[in-house]
């Protein structure tokens, strides 16, 4: 009989090794997440994060929020056109109207997940939790610095919300997310702690949308996001499991 090759052996290997691999991860069930796209842009002599872009119409149309100067894209027929909004750097710390909307735009998105991902929590919809999280770390993430650019602070959010690059893959075939998951499986009160810290940014969200994001006659000198990024600031702590867990609100009650 006619031995195989060393390359067609490896191949072989490789093969049987993933689909291994493959069994070992727990099942993931597709579904529409509507998290706004957004992509992050670093400096690379700094490293240092230095726009984020939001997606509005796919290829067609995004946002550029900077930590001073903003920028909508639009890509038409006849070329591309951008129209620049620029800030003083003394009064760059204040939400403008234009980041106001971009803003709003992501965490419109945000709290339908946030609604859909407790509901799977309750629901022990293990597959959909580990099919979200192949998304959800970099959302978290970019969101993070969506709302540095535009209070023009790397501090505007809760500095033990940020969420390190080695703590999840953009993957549907990552064993992090079924270590994470199975943690939330193995420990049912730690995750009702989650489900209430979900519900809760869910709701200290919409109230921001409501008093700032979406309020025309809004006070510009004002920010109504403290609870909010406190909020944030516990739920990114819940889901990657850090330790300890910090408090959360009793069921029923808010920050």
């Amino acid at each position: 009989m006619r031995q195989p090759n060393n390359s067609k052996r490896i191949l072989l290997l490789v093969a049987l090794a993933t689909a291994t691999f493959a069994q070992q991860l727990g099942k993931r069930s597709e579904f529409d997440v509507p998290l706004t796209k957004m992509t992050l842009g670093i400096d690379e002599q700094t490293d240092r994060f230095k726009r984020v872009r939001v997606v509005i119409d796919e290829d067609k149309e995004y946002a550029v929020i900077t930590r001073l100067h903003d920028m909508l894209v639009k890509n038409t027929r006849m070329g591309t056109e951008k129209t620049h909004y620029q800030e003083s750097p003394d009064r760059a710390f204040i939400i403008s109207k234009f980041e106001a909307e971009q803003i709003s735009r992501t965490v419109r998105g945000f709290v339908l997940t946030l609604d859909v991902f407790e509901k799977d929590l309750k629901r022990q919809r293990w597959d959909r939790c580990l099919y979200l999280d192949a998304f959800f770390p970099r959302f978290l993430k970019r969101f993070y610095y969506l709302v540095c650019a535009a209070r023009n602070s790397p501090h505007a959010m809760p500095w033990v919300a940020r969420i390190p690059d080695n703590e999840y893959d953009v993957s549907l075939n990552s064993p992090k997310s079924d270590k994470r998951i199975a943690m939330w499986q193995n420990q049912p009160d730690y995750t009702i702690k989650l489900r209430i810290i979900s519900k809760e940014l869910s709701y200290q969200m919409r109230l921001w949308q409501k008093k700032e994001l979406d309020n025309p006659n809004r006070n510009m000198e004002v920010a109504y996001s403290a609870k909010a990024e406190e909020a944030y600031g516990l739920f990114v702590r819940m889901y990657f499991n850090r330790r300890p867990p910090p408090p959360v609100p009793g069921e029923g009650e808010h920050l």
